[in-house]
């Protein structure tokens, strides 16, 4: 066999390894939280897990990408930013339930908009999948990210693990990592630089 032949196996054969990988983790992901919810009586991560899904979902039926970076670490970044906290855990001594899963929600929502304002041209490696400017993108650049960033930090709020700690601050770290990275692919693009001009903070509003 030749391995202009071998190779499209192999990619196949990766492909849907990493599907599997990623949809174990998140039933694992899922499941912890459920059976801590059974167990307690608090419905432990609900938004969390809502976004999770939605995100694992929307990594299944992707479409492909017109030009993927091949950088190392936009490769590296996407998977450890994207869902790093599918490995967080319930843990008991957090704040109260209800604001933390109100906190969880609403970054749920944020995602949900900015995600569907994507359709399939969502993606983990930084590519350019086209320009978006409307919707919550007309108030950051990464509005997908900063409702992660939200669901998050409710989820650890009620879940203060030192584990549950450590995946979001490294998890934030990497998706810091992945935004860097897919502005630099998009710096080219004279409709991203009039965007950019136009939307200045990447994350959070006023701040960054």
């Amino acid at each position: 066999m030749a391995c202009s032949d071998l190779v499209p196996g192999l990619r196949r054969a990766g492909n849907i390894l990493s599907r599997g990988v990623l949809v174990a983790l998140f039933l694992l992901f899922a499941w912890a939280n459920f059976h801590h919810w059974r167990s307690t009586g608090k419905p432990s991560g609900l938004g969390a897990t809502l976004l999770e899904g939605w995100v694992a979902l929307l990594f299944l039926v992707r479409r492909p990408a017109g030009r993927l970076s091949l950088r190392p670490i936009a490769w590296l970044a996407a998977p450890i930013g994207s869902f790093a906290m599918l490995f967080a855990r319930p843990h008991d001594g957090g704040l109260p339930v209800l604001p933390c899963e109100l906190l969880q929600l609403l970054g749920v929502l944020f995602a949900f908009v900015s995600l569907a304002t994507l359709g399939r041209s969502f993606g983990l490696v930084a590519a350019d999948r086209g320009i978006k400017t409307h919707g919550p993108y007309r108030l950051v650049r990464h509005p997908a990210y900063t409702g992660y960033l939200i669901a998050y930090v409710g989820y650890v709020l009620e879940n203060p693990g030192v584990l549950n700690v450590a995946l979001l601050c490294l998890g934030t770290a990497f998706q810091l990592l992945r935004i860097r990275e897919e502005e630099q692919i998009l710096a080219g693009d004279s409709r991203y630089e009039r965007y950019r001009a136009a939307v200045r903070y990447r994350l959070v509003p006023l701040l960054y």
